[in-house]
C-alpha cells in the first residue's frame, strides 16, 4: 500500500473522504406553518428536519431513518421556543422572605418555578439577578426540567442602591463592618463601590459563569430606602463594569428608569437597559443612535402587577415601605405608554420580559406580558420581540454563550420549537394559555410535552 504523504492526507480531508459523518436525524415535524423567527409570511407545508439538538433543514422531508420520531404538525402554526429577556427563576420568595427562609427550600421553590416556565412555552431564559448557577447546571445535565438560562449571577449595586436589601438595623457595609448580609451570603446581590470593587465584583460573576452582567444605575421599586429618581454608580464605576465584561467578550445590562441614569450608562458603553419607563424623547434617540436593547415590562407595570388582594391577603395596615414602593410602582406606571411609543417612534431593538419573582402566583403570570403589549405592537412585532430579537440579545454574550443560536426555525439552529393550537400571529394572546395552546414543547431537539 502506498504511504501517505502528509500532503495527501490534507487533500484527502480537503476532498471529504474522512470527513464525519452527518449526525442522524432524530426528529422530522411534518405538515407544519413554520414562523421562522423573523419572516411576516409563514412559510406553508414545511417539515422540520432535527438531527441531535440542532435543526438542520426545512423542506419535504426525505429518507427518514426509522429510529427518528415523526410529530404531524397538522397544518399547525410552529414557532421559535419563547425566550424571556429578563425574569429571575432563582428569586423564588421575596427579597424580604430571604433572611428568615432555608436556602434549601428556595432551591426547591426555583426548581418548581423553572419547570413552570419551561411549560409556558419559554424554552430559554435571560437571569437578570440572583444565584441561578446551581440551577442552570442541573438543567443542563437534565437532573431537572426548564428553560436554558443565561445567568447574570448577583445583581451589582452601590451602597444604598436598588440591590441593598439590607435592613435599618443590619450592619454596614462589609468595607465597615466585615460583614455581608443574607441577600450578599447566598448570591443573590453584591455591593461594590469605587471601580475597585466594581472590577472585583465583575469579576467574580464572570469567574463563576455569568452569561452577562447586571448592575443597578439607578432607584427601584422592591427595594426599601432608594428613590427612584436616585442615579446610581458614577460613570468611572459603569465604566469599569464595561470594560471587565468586554474583556471577556460579554456586555452589561443596567436597571435603570430615568432619563439621567439611562443615559449615563449608554454612554459608558451598557448593552441593554431594563425597565427605562420613565425616560425621556432625548435619551430614548440615544439608545437607538447607539443600537442599545430596550428591555421594558408591561404586564407588571400596567397594572398586572396588583390586580388586587389575593385571597386570604392579610388586612392589616401598610408599613412606611410598603406606601413608598406602592408610590414608586405608581409613579413608574404612568410612563408606560410614552416609553413604549418613543421606542416605537425610533425603531429600538425592544426585548421581551417579564421581570417575574418572588412567589408562584407571580411567576405563573408571565405570560401574561404578550397581551399586556397589544397596546403598542402587532403580534407579529411582540412574537419577533420574544423570538428572534431576544435571540440577538442572548447572542451578544460572545463567546460566553455555552450553547448556539436560539430565537429562530432556521439551519444550524437550536431545536428549540413550539407547535401552536392556534395561529399567534393573528391572535397573540393565544400564548397566555399554554396548557390549552401549545400542543407541543421540544427544547434542544427533545420532546418536553407533546400532545400530538
Amino acid at each position: 500500500m502506498k504511504r501517505l504523504t502528509p500532503l495527501l492526507v490534507l487533500a484527502l480531508l480537503a476532498g471529504g473522504v474522512f470527513a464525519a459523518d452527518e449526525p442522524a436525524v432524530t426528529l422530522v415535524i411534518r405538515n407544519a406553518r413554520v414562523f421562522d423567527g423573523r419572516a411576516a409570511q409563514l412559510r406553508e407545508g414545511t417539515d422540520i428536519v432535527i438531527a441531535g439538538n440542532k435543526i438542520v433543514s426545512l423542506g419535504a422531508a426525505a429518507n427518514i431513518p426509522a429510529t427518528a420520531r415523526v410529530i404531524d404538525a397538522g397544518g399547525r402554526v410552529v414557532i421559535p421556543g419563547l425566550i424571556d429577556a429578563h425574569i429571575h427563576p432563582s428569586v423564588a420568595v421575596p427579597f424580604t422572605g430571604l433572611s428568615d427562609s432555608d436556602p434549601s427550600y428556595i432551591v426547591a421553590r426555583s426548581i418548581v418555578e423553572a419547570r413552570g416556565i419551561l411549560m409556558r412555552g419559554f424554552t430559554s431564559v435571560r437571569d437578570m439577578g440572583g444565584p441561578s448557577f446551581g440551577l442552570k447546571r442541573a438543567i443542563d445535565e437534565g437532573l431537572v426540567e426548564g428553560p436554558r438560562i443565561f445567568p447574570s449571577g448577583a445583581i451589582i449595586s452601590q451602597t444604598g442602591g436598588h440591590g441593598d436589601h439590607r435592613n435599618r438595623s443590619d450592619s454596614p457595609p462589609r468595607v465597615w463592618s466585615g460583614r455581608t448580609d443574607i441577600a450578599e451570603q447566598q448570591g443573590f446581590a453584591l455591593t461594590a463601590d469605587g471601580p475597585d470593587q466594581v472590577l472585583a465584583a465583575v469579576r467574580e460573576q464572570l469567574r463563576l459563569g455569568a452569561t452577562q452582567i447586571k448592575l443597578t444605575a439607578g432607584g427601584g421599586i422592591s427595594s426599601a430606602w432608594d428613590p427612584i429618581d436616585s442615579v446610581q454608580f458614577l460613570a468611572p464605576e459603569l465604566r469599569a463594569a464595561v470594560e471587565a465584561a468586554a474583556d471577556w467578550g460579554t456586555y452589561v445590562a443596567v436597571h435603570a428608569y430615568t432619563p439621567l441614569a439611562i443615559r449615563r450608562s449608554v454612554e459608558a458603553g451598557v448593552r441593554s437597559i431594563e425597565h427605562a419607563h420613565l425616560i425621556d424623547e432625548a435619551t430614548m434617540k440615544l439608545i437607538a443612535e447607539r443600537g442599545v436593547y430596550l428591555s421594558p415590562q408591561a404586564w407588571l407595570f400596567g397594572g398586572g402587577g396588583s390586580p388586587g388582594a389575593p385571597p386570604g391577603a392579610s388586612t392589616a395596615p401598610l408599613t412606611p415601605v410598603q406606601i413608598s414602593q406602592r408610590e414608586k410602582a405608581a409613579l413608574v406606571a404612568t410612563g408606560l405608554d410614552r416609553m413604549m411609543q418613543l421606542a416605537k417612534k425610533y425603531n429600538v431593538k425592544v426585548a421581551f420580559g417579564t421581570d417575574v419573582f418572588g412567589s408562584p402566583r407571580a411567576f405563573a403570570m408571565e405570560s401574561g406580558e404578550f397581551g399586556a403589549r397589544l397596546r403598542w405592537f402587532t403580534p407579529l412585532e411582540i412574537l419577533r420581540q420574544a423570538t428572534s430579537i431576544n435571540g440577538d440579545l442572548l447572542a451578544m454574550s460572545g463567546p460566553r454563550n455555552p450553547y448556539g443560536r436560539l430565537g429562530v426555525i432556521e439551519p444550524g439552529a437550536l431545536a428549540d420549537v413550539l407547535i401552536v393550537a392556534a395561529d399567534p400571529l393573528q391572535d397573540i394572546r393565544v400564548l397566555e394559555k399554554p396548557e390549552q395552546n401549545l400542543l407541543a414543547i421540544i427544547k434542544d431537539g427533545k420532546v418536553v410535552r407533546s400532545s400530538l
